[in-house]
Parts: structure tokens; C-alpha cells; sequence
């Protein structure tokens, strides 16, 4: 990769020490540096002018974070939803339908694959262990984020099973207790755990979207497939950006 391509990264609002701070992980940070890119953090509690920072980006990163608003998704809290954020909310979904519009990739870690759903149309379990009739495995796992703990079903001829490989024997490292519910009609499924939560997402017709619902970016460093993942964000970043130098010097001629 010759350029150094610009990846948005949507910044949580957290409390440190009785301030208020924008604050993305060191963790996706690193797994896109060190495949080339140059992370910028989007300040999220301006939903309004999340256009400007897409004009500005090559590719979008949705890392994990709280739950989202079920207000988002024409829903009523239920008495397990956990911590949300309207604006973080607003503005994580301004940015994927704005990127989606504009064709930039999107690669969706945890949080950002039901941001994802939502932002295309479709719904969430607010809380897996309430609300699924059918016996559900430990998704907000115990043991350190770098250990996967269970396996995953990755669907035949997806483009998630291009990067990683099919099978079903991927341990990941799950830690949410959200999850799609009612997949967007954009999206495909692209991985399921073996009590059928949905844990991989993408584009149904072209690869602009990737998502996965456990997080590559605490194992990356020591999980080819994994690394796989960040490896292959930055090269559709790549082949997105080169497509449209490519349109914008055909309409340049054109003119």
C-alpha cells in the first residue's frame, strides 16, 4: 500500500477523572496502523456534521462501545438494556448511511455491527439472555479479551469466509449481551455462534461493508485471521479510493 489512507474512528465520551473525554482504544488504532492507515478520531456529539468528516475520510472503523438506543430502532428500553448514548447513537449512524452513500468502507467491530443494522433498517436483541427463546451460550465472556472462547459457524462463500477461511472452529472473544435481531435487507449474514446469535454481517452485493460481532483488534496481534481482518479493511479501503480517482479523472476528461 502506497498511500496512507485517512480511517475515521467514531470517539465514546468517557469520564476520566470528573472530565468529559473523547477517547477511542489504542487497540484499533494499532490494527490499523500497523496495516497502513492513519486513524482520526470523529468527535460524536455533533450528529449534524458527521458529513464533513466523511468528505474527509477513505474509510470508517465502528469500534465497540455501549448499547444503542432502542429509541433508534422503534423500540422501548427493556428493564436489561445497559448504558446508551442518543448522540453517539445519532452520530455512528449519520456516518454509515453517509459512508454508504458516498462508498467508503465500513468494518463494524461488536457495537458497530448492531450500529450497522440499525442505521440500515434493522432491529436488535436489547438483551440476549431475556429475550431469545432458545438456549444462549456466554457472549459477554469471562476471560480475558485476547482468549477466544467460543466458536463460530462462518457462512459458506461469504467474503468473511475470503478473509478467515470457512469452517466452524474460529474461537472468537465475544462481550456484548446486544445482538442483530432482524437483519437489514442490505446485509447478508455472514457468521453465526452455534446457538444461532448472529455474529458476522456484510454487504449482500459488493464488499463495502464488513462486520463482526466479537473483537479482532484484542487478538490481532497474535491471531493470523484476526489480523486478517484489519489486513483486508485497509486493502478495500485501497481498492475503493483507486476506483474513485479513477471516476473522478473519466469525469474530469468528460468535462
Amino acid at each position: 500500500m502506497g498511500k496512507h489512507y485517512i480511517i475515521g474512528i467514531p470517539a465514546e465520551i468517557r469520564v476520566i477523572k470528573n472530565l468529559d473525554r473523547n477517547s477511542v482504544n489504542d487497540d484499533e488504532v494499532a490494527g490499523v496502523i500497523k496495516h497502513g492507515g492513519v486513524p482520526v478520531l470523529i468527535p460524536t456529539r455533533n450528529p449534524e456534521i458527521m458529513e464533513h468528516y466523511v468528505d474527509l475520510i477513505d474509510g470508517l472503523l465502528l469500534p465497540g462501545g455501549p448499547d444503542v438506543a432502542p429509541k433508534f430502532y422503534d423500540e422501548e428500553p427493556v428493564q436489561n438494556l445497559g448504558d446508551t448514548d442518543a448522540f453517539l447513537d445519532a452520530s455512528e449512524i449519520a456516518l454509515v448511511k453517509l459512508a454508504v452513500a458516498k462508498r467508503k468502507p465500513i468494518f463494524g467491530i461488536c457495537r458497530g455491527v448492531q450500529v450497522l443494522n440499525v442505521a440500515l433498517g434493522g432491529t436488535l436483541y436489547q438483551d440476549l439472555y431475556s429475550q431469545r427463546n432458545h438456549p444462549t451460550l456466554q457472549h459477554y465472556q469471562k476471560a480475558p479479551m485476547p482468549q477466544g472462547t467460543h466458536t463460530i459457524s462462518i457462512t459458506p462463500d461469504s467474503y468473511l469466509a475470503k478473509i478467515i477461511g470457512q469452517g466452524d472452529s474460529t474461537l472468537v472473544n465475544s462481550h456484548h449481551h446486544e445482538a442483530v435481531k432482524a437483519v437489514s435487507a442490505q446485509l447478508n449474514i455472514s457468521a453465526l455462534a452455534k446457538d444461532g446469535v448472529i455474529e458476522g454481517v456484510e454487504s449482500q452485493d459488493d464488499d463495502l461493508i464488513i462486520g463482526v460481532q466479537w473483537h479482532p483488534e484484542a487478538m490481532f496481534r497474535t491471531d493470523e485471521k484476526q489480523d486478517a481482518l484489519f489486513a483486508d479493511f485497509m486493502a478495500r479501503v485501497e481498492k475503493f479510493a483507486n476506483q474513485k480517482a479513477a471516476h473522478d479523472s473519466v469525469s474530469t476528461e468528460n468535462e
